[in-house]
């Protein structure tokens, strides 16, 4: 009896085992699995000559790689822009390229582009500016980020032509940016955007200082800028 337990104890524990094995192993088939897929769909795109699917679909795939990718948490600011793009043509489709995106930056100022900034920082703040600047009006869209660069700063603003917010709801967001608070509590306040926001400016302030951050200026009816404050760093 005592060994008919101790048999059924290690067939449980081998069970367990090859259960994790198997969880692990899903878990990395998955993405290469979505990748696949999509190359697929790309494929089938250009061979029946659908060049706006076979864009869209590598943007997405593209778009899935760098976001799942957990090498570091930190990139440079080229990669955020190249994730911004794969990211804006993935919506261009969606909205059948009601808007446009314009990228402005000192020529001379090349290095800038190979300043460090964390991960998924920038396309949040688009996505922001589509969803809930573009989302409810007809009018042509248009989002700008101008880059600025001083001897040990960044400033990137996001600009856009959306329909902005009125003054209430501006301060409200603007508030929760100052409060050092879970960004969980922040879901009875403001809907996405609000802790999209919140969750990068702490993670800028977590990186570089409280010196650093967001700031946010909107208008009703005009549009939204948004601020992104950070040091100068390149990889060492």
């Amino acid at each position: 009896m005592q060994e008919q337990s101790k048999l059924n104890h290690e067939l449980e524990q081998e069970l367990l085992k090859k259960h994790m094995d198997i969880t692990m192993l899903q878990g990395q088939i998955n993405p290469h699995f979505l990748y696949n897929a999509l190359e697929c769909i790309r494929g089938q795109a250009l061979i029946y000559d659908v060049p706006e699917i076979a864009d869209t679909t590598e943007a997405l795939s593209k778009f899935f790689r760098y976001s799942i990718n957990t090498k570091s948490n930190v990139v440079t600011l080229r990669e955020e822009l190249e994730n911004v793009n794969n990211y804006v043509k993935i919506q261009q489709y969606r909205f059948h390229n009601r808007f446009q995106i314009e990228v402005l930056y000192d020529e001379q100022e090349q290095e800038v582009f190979d300043a460090l900034i964390p991960k998924l920082t920038l396309q949040p703040v688009i996505e922001n500016a589509i969803v809930h600047g573009f989302e409810r009006t007809r009018k042509n869209a248009f989002i700008k980020i101008e880059i600025i660069k001083t001897i040990r700063h960044i400033n990137l603003l996001i600009s856009d032509n959306g329909i902005g917010m009125n003054r209430k709801k501006l301060e409200s967001l603007c508030n929760n940016l100052l409060k050092k608070q879970d960004a969980e509590n922040l879901k009875n306040n403001e809907k996405s955007n609000g802790i999209a926001l919140y969750n990068i400016n702490r993670r800028i302030q977590l990186f570089y200082g409280d010196e650093y951050g967001l700031t946010i200026s909107s208008l009703e009816g005009i549009g939204t800028d948004v601020e992104i404050h950070f040091p100068f760093l390149l990889v060492q």
